[in-house]
């Protein structure tokens, strides 16, 4: 018979983080950033608050790692995935996978952060670095799926910036419809018209 392998203090150690980000992410969700105190945290993980002062020195400490886990959870969204097909082939999978992410509580706590960063100090330390780096994996994600030599540089940036906002902005409105089924369809159809448009253009930049 195969012992069962005794979990180590890193196991247990890693295991209580990745309770504290979870509980982070409800709390922002369910009490708003102002009201997601350490007591809430902890009270959410199931742990004291010290434990969370232990993982985390400061709240713009937690805040940072929950943008980083958000940003790590988009691009484990594509991986595996095999870009072929038609142009609205790509475009359907590529808003699909996105959603994926983008309709999480997970997201809905990250919008949050991210708007209300200018609010916390210290912004440019902790935000700046996750919220930049979460562009340049957006940017590999899109060159991936839309990466023709024939679209110019200035469009590949445009059609980008259009489709993440839009996503952001379904993300906001969920709560209040409820359901995202025809604003993703309709996402998929202006993105297919807008990089149709983009190819037949010239590539000067």
């Amino acid at each position: 018979m195969n012992t069962p392998r005794k979990r180590t203090q890193a196991d247990r150690s890693a295991i209580t983080r990745t309770r504290i980000l979870a509980a982070v992410v409800r709390c922002v969700d369910e009490l708003g950033l102002a009201r997601t105190t350490s007591q809430a945290i902890a009270d959410t993980a199931g742990v004291t608050v010290g434990a969370v002062q232990h993982h985390f020195a400061s709240k713009a400490d937690v805040l940072r790692a929950v943008l980083e886990d958000s940003f790590d959870r988009l691009s484990e969204e594509f991986e595996g995935t095999v870009v072929e097909g038609s142009l609205e082939d790509r475009v359907s999978v590529f808003v699909d996978r996105a959603w994926r992410h983008y309709g999480s509580v997970q997201f809905r706590s990250t919008l949050e952060i991210v708007l209300s960063a200018r609010e916390l100090r210290d912004e440019t330390d902790w935000a700046r670095g996750p919220i930049a780096e979460s562009f340049a994996r957006a940017r590999r994600l899109w060159d991936a799926f839309f990466g023709e030599s024939e679209i110019s540089e200035i469009a590949q940036r445009e059609l980008l910036r259009f489709s993440f906002v839009t996503l952001s902005g379904m993300a906001m409105t969920l709560r209040l419809s409820g359901d995202a089924t025809v604003q993703v369809q309709l996402l998929k159809s202006a993105l297919a018209a807008l990089l149709r448009d983009a190819i037949k253009q010239p590539r000067a930049n």
